[in-house]
């Protein structure tokens, strides 16, 4: 065997790489860049392509929002309400249309009728799926080239348009159309849909559906229409105002003939019965409304007149129904009126009637013109009762004071924005100093030269308070000092985002006075103050506020739910619990605004003062353990309300009558609140030497050190001290401290019991900011006058 030694072949032989000419690495650099950007553009497809899918899924998947069965039995809608003593709902009320619809069986109709709309309208009707593709391509090409011609609509889906009000012009209406379209044609027979167009659909002059047209035009019913008659009606649909036969009878003319001769091109209609038509149509006559406003007058005197809360419940279906359908409001309101739902409806009746009684008391004890509003919220969002008026309903769906008018809030808005958000930024503390004091650049004069300000109520400025104090005094350069550290965007994005402010204007994210002094370019109503006043009582969350627990279809299908709603955190629950006790400690001891009206024997009671320029609007906003409740007073045409405190009486005498059979309970604190005694004079715990205490409410990480007697309260009442060596204050200037030498550990335990001293300010007239509610933009500056008529109890001491 011949071996060979590879010994001979291990040196390595070099070989010279090929080069490559420059033209070749030009397109290989070209080629690699293509393919990456083949690669990105197919993966981005891919991407695009399955977001647009799932879009497009999720519209296929929506619910119509229709139900045609229920629509022609005209079902009228129950509401339901929980027995207090039985824990079972009952009905309380059944929901009846404003409307007189009348449906009529296509049985009813003669077969000239839907002959003639499917002639003009969608002659291919019998023969697709509920889209005309061919048309249907046609229009979103129009739409997609900004073209204005939107036709193409199938008679199904001019059906869907009608019940569902949906008139968007936009590709993603289109596609809903369809989809709602394909799933109608699926769940209901061709004879179905045709007898629900001829009896939803507009026929001019408000009448919805055939019978009434037919009625209007001609004083008989559709079923004894002629051929002619019902191409008359046929036509009026495609432009109700151009083809209305009243005002424009030679167009209808020129329309009805067009119908007759579609009706005869496709077969529906014989030529003798064309022609005999057409001699009809050629001297044609209509009857026009008779005694229309007698049988007005006669629906009016037939509907009952429901209170309140029924219709701010009606108006919370209307905005739910039509989220939930993506539908408009307005026919959200006709499914309420006409497809049997039943409604299990959040109200305490007693409350409702309550309060209705209180406020048509105030109307008749004070001044006729003086109107209140009042909401009464739960801690979970449950709106407990509600009125929109002190004078006796005599309408259903009337203006409602505590839901559609925009008011100015005053100095209520302190309870709710800047105090708790100085807090809850870590800001301040309960007891620390606030600066009672003008900012140099507030606002601008006529000739635009920058004043001071804001001015307070009483003369002058204490120059520092402790946040409970300026609370007390409702003292707007404490407030507006306070949304400076703050920030005046921080203070909307709270009020918006997390505390359900909804009609607050641009200028009011700018505006420093705004959301600290409640003169506002926007405002708020009397439903939002008392559902942002929840915090206070349940651990610093809110909760949208809502009038029923859930909603069910005729088959007893839930389709709304606020049963299990989720809160939004807008405080933390120690921040809620420290403003709690702020607003408790205003009502007990403030004798510079009505607060101390709102006591009630044996209850703790936490709430806030607020009025406007000139006395315009007055307000309370309180918490008990129970609920929230918001008062507003003042006129329609905003004028002063001469009875100093009278909202927070009115206030006093609805939550006292609410209260009285409940079972007594107090707030939560939290385990990790301590309560400590404070001076007030400085703002730090009390020590031996502090006379004028009070209690206040902290945690370790905000417990403030001992005071070593240099107290900066001053002004009008507050103890005051000349020595100021050892003062010195945190970088914001703002809050009060001694050098670290003077502080002083807590004693084991962890809490400081008060050592005495009272809890009250030497007497001032005080009030708080305001704005005109008829002006926007304008700071909260004025108060009340402590000239005011007094109503009860007796004023002492001045007012707000």
């Amino acid at each position: 065997m011949r071996k060979t030694d590879i010994s001979k072949y291990t040196d390595k032989i070099d070989v010279a790489p090929k080069k490559q000419s420059g033209v070749g690495k030009f397109f290989s650099v070209v080629g690699r860049v293509i393919l990456t950007v083949v690669v990105i553009l197919l993966i981005a497809g891919v991407i695009i392509g399955i977001s647009l899918g799932i879009y497009v899924m999720k519209i296929a998947n929506e619910p119509t929002g229709i139900d045609l069965n229920a629509r022609s039995l005209n079902l009228s809608s129950f509401i339901y309400v929980e027995n207090k003593d039985s824990g079972e709902f009952e009905e309380y009320q059944t929901l009846y249309g404003t409307e007189n619809r009348i449906w009529v069986d296509l049985s009813e109709m003669p077969k000239a009728m839907p002959d003639a709309i499917v002639a003009i309208e969608d002659k291919r009707f019998y023969e697709h799926n509920g889209v005309d593709w061919y048309r249907t391509g046609s229009a979103i090409l129009s739409l997609v080239t900004g073209k204005n011609n939107y036709g193409g609509s199938t008679l199904t889906q001019q059906l869907i348009k009608n019940i569902t009000d949906d008139s968007e012009v936009s590709l993603t209406r289109k596609l809903r159309e369809i989809f709602r379209a394909l799933n109608i044609e699926r769940e209901y027979s061709k004879d179905d849909i045709i007898e629900a167009y001829l009896n939803v659909v507009n026929f001019g002059n408000n009448c919805q559906g055939v019978e009434s047209a037919s009625e209007l035009y001609f004083d008989k019913p559709i079923g004894e229409c002629s051929i002619a008659e019902c191409a008359a009606i046929a036509g009026i649909t495609q432009n109700p105002s151009k083809w209305n036969p009243l005002y424009y009878p030679e167009n209808n003319k020129e329309r009805r003939e067009v119908v007759l001769d579609q009706m005869y091109e496709q077969g529906k209609i014989t030529k003798a019965e064309y022609d005999e038509a057409m001699a009809e149509s050629a001297t044609m006559t209509f009857v026009g409304a008779e005694d229309e406003d007698e049988d007005e007058e006669d629906d009016e005197d037939n509907t009952k007149v429901q209170n309140w809360y029924i219709d701010q419940m009606y108006w919370d279906l209307c905005r739910d129904l039509a989220k939930y359908y993506d539908i408009s409001e307005d026919a959200a309101s006709l499914k309420l009126y006409t497809e049997g739902l039943k409604i299990y409806c959040a109200m305490d009746t007693e409350a409702q009637e309550m309060i209705e009684e209180e406020a048509l008391k105030s109307n008749d004890e004070y001044d006729y013109d003086l109107q209140t509003a009042m909401t009464m919220v739960g801690y979970d969002g449950r709106v407990i009762a509600t009125v929109g008026s002190s004078k006796e309903k005599e309408g259903n769906l009337d203006w409602d004071r505590a839901s559609h008018s925009v008011l100015q809030p005053g100095s209520s808005i302190k309870a709710i924005i800047p105090y708790p958000l100085a807090i809850n930024e870590d800001i301040y503390n309960y007891s620390s100093m606030t600066k009672d004091q003008p900012i140099e650049k507030y606002k601008m004069d006529y000739w635009g030269n920058w004043q001071a300000g804001p001015p307070n109520s009483y003369e002058g400025y204490n120059q520092y308070m402790t946040m409970p104090e300026a609370i007390s005094w409702s003292s707007n350069a404490c407030a507006v000092q306070t949304m400076e550290l703050i920030g005046v965007n921080k203070a909307y994005e709270q009020a918006t985002e997390n505390l359900g402010f909804k009609n607050l204007g641009e200028a009011d994210k700018t505006n420093v006075g705004a959301l600290s002094l409640g003169g506002m370019e926007g405002g708020v109503t009397v439903r939002e103050m008392a559902a942002a006043m929840q915090y206070v009582g349940n651990g610093g969350l809110y909760y949208e506020p809502y009038t029923y627990y859930y909603v069910t279809d005729q088959n007893d299908t839930i389709i709304l739910d606020n049963r299990n709603n989720a809160p939004i955190e807008a405080y933390t629950p120690e921040t809620a619990y420290k403003m709690n006790r702020v607003l408790k400690y205003n009502v007990m001891t403030s004798t510079h605004t009505a607060s101390h009206y709102a006591q009630i024997d044996g209850w703790d009671i936490a709430g806030k003062t607020g009025t406007t320029d000139y006395d315009r609007d007055l307000w309370f906003v309180g918490a008990s353990p129970y609920c929230t409740l918001a008062c507003w007073m003042g006129y329609d045409q905003p004028d002063t309300v001469s009875y100093y405190g009278l909202s927070t009486i009115i206030w006093q005498k609805v939550m006292s009558n609410y209260l009285k059979d409940k079972p007594y309970k107090e707030f939560t604190m939290p385990d990790n609140i301590i309560p400590a005694t404070y001076c007030k004079g400085s703002g730090l715990l009390a020590a031996s030497y502090c006379s004028d205490t009070a209690t206040g409410y902290y945690t370790e990480d905000d417990m403030p050190a001992y005071c070593n007697g240099v107290h900066t309260a001053g002004g009008l009442g507050g103890e005051k001290s000349t020595d100021y060596s050892d003062a010195t204050y945190d970088d914001s200037g703002e809050t009060y401290s001694q050098s670290s030498s003077s502080g002083a550990e807590l004693p084991s335990g962890g809490s400081v019991e008060p050592s005495g001293g009272g809890d009250s300010s030497s007497s001032g007239a005080s009030s708080e900011g305001g704005d005109d509610p008829s002006s926007s933009g304008a700071s909260s500056e004025g108060g009340e006058d402590s000239s005011a008529v007094e109503p009860e109890p007796p004023v002492e001491n001045g007012g707000e």
